[in-house]
């Protein structure tokens, strides 16, 4: 017999099975394209397959958002108590037609159930069963009554765990544990944990860093480098790159970026063995961002120069303004620091349609220099990391919301 007291959440875990079925997707079409690679003259089967993966990764971005949205409004209703004896997502539900026949359905925005077919909310189905309780006669526009003959609670949270006051006053998902923000004083940990310190690693994003999502992003690094005559490192593949709908701004490409360096990846990368990747890994991580929906850039792509003039920020803006080109999908902005927050202005005044639609937020770099704790006091590395904690949950709900 099962604990009434005991927790559980089907829907997230049909949301798990879904996203387990388009990972392996993904796997098997990335194989292909591979293949086609090597095979050097199979054009028509490389368009197919890299067309199947857009479609699967568009089906991974919609799933992760309907994911956050049943989790916020799971918790807004769990708020008020017990929702077992009324219809909410994830419920099961069956309903009675005048005739004696019985369906059965989930109430979700998934489009597929590894159990039962699915209403979405905004159906007049849904519509007509959403906070309905067993017994209820409901009607569709079309058609004859129904009654909700009975319903299986999609989740069920223990008491002690649900939100206390009003719902509105609820966040707009489960608390998390709050971890140590990598620092300085903790760069030895943090920085075993960065994937770039395996030489195979680098080696393998380096190759593929002409996968179809980052392949015009890094032509475009070519064309950069070619009429500079500098180095620039390349946008990593495991970016969602063109497809992307958060664009971390930086400053300007780090000493890990580039491969001369010692464990240098020649990317701009999450995984990069330099504390500034680290710790935006940890602000995305934290904020529920995953790395399949951002890009990240340099506000100057190649080193900055010293001093930067009026000049030196317009062709930087220039370059950005390039790079949006290629990233038409893109809803948000973190400016880290204050060399992107000017660069973006400075594009914003130079084509203020290029930068329209974007919604931006501006913040600190994460750079372990902006909270050195022999410059700077308790009080200051604290406003710091609650400010880039802060304007990354912002974006992450802009994103969700969307």
């Amino acid at each position: 017999m099962t604990d009434p007291e005991s927790s559980f959440d089907r829907e997230i875990d049909q949301y798990r099975k879904a996203a387990e079925e388009l990972a392996e997707q993904e796997r098997e079409l990335r194989a292909k394209l591979d293949e086609c690679r090597d095979g050097g003259d199979l054009l028509v089967d490389y368009q197919r397959y890299d067309s199947h993966l857009r479609q699967v990764q568009a089906r991974q971005r919609n799933l992760a958002v309907g994911r956050s949205q049943y989790i916020a409004d799971r918790d807004r209703l769990a708020a008020w108590g017990s929702t077992e004896d009324w219809v909410v997502a994830g419920s099961i539900v069956t309903v009675r037609y005048l005739d004696g026949h019985r369906d059965t359905f989930v109430l979700t925005e998934r489009h597929t159930d590894s159990e039962y077919e699915t209403v979405s909310y905004s159906s007049p189905m849904g519509q007509a069963v959403r906070k309905r309780r067993v017994g209820d006669k409901v009607s569709l526009p079309a058609g004859a009554p129904l009654v909700i003959d009975s319903i299986v609670p999609g989740f069920r949270r223990p008491a002690s765990s649900r939100a206390e006051g009003h719902p509105e006053a609820d966040s707009t998902a489960p608390p998390r544990i709050r971890r140590t923000v990598p620092t300085a004083a903790m760069s030895d940990e943090a920085l075993a944990r960065q994937r770039c310190r395996d030489k195979a690693y680098r080696d393998d994003l380096y190759r593929r860093r002409y996968d179809p999502s980052v392949r015009p992003i890094n032509d475009y690094v070519d064309k950069l480098r070619s009429e500079r005559r500098v180095f620039i490192p390349y946008v990593a593949p495991t970016y969602g790159g063109v497809d992307a709908q958060l664009l971390t701004l930086m400053q300007d490409p780090g000493p890990k970026t580039d491969p001369a360096n010692a464990d240098g990846s020649g990317m701009i990368c999450l995984e990069n063995v330099d504390l500034s990747a680290a710790r935006q890994k940890f602000f995305l991580d934290e904020a529920g961002i995953r790395i399949s929906e951002i890009v990240s850039w340099n506000a100057y792509p190649w080193p900055k120069p010293h001093p930067q003039t009026d000049r030196s920020d317009r062709e930087a803006a220039e370059a950005l303004r390039g790079f949006l080109m290629l990233t038409p999908n893109l809803e948000v902005v973190i400016l880290n620091g204050t060399v992107a927050k000017r660069i973006w202005r400075v594009l914003k005044e130079i084509d203020p349609s290029c930068v329209a639609g974007i919604s931006s937020y501006p913040t600190f770099h994460t750079s372990e220099r902006a909270v050195n704790p022999t410059q700077k006091s308790d009080e200051y590395i604290a406003k710091v990391h609650n400010d880039l904690s802060n304007n990354y949950a912002a974006a992450a709900r802009h994103l969700r919301s969307t």
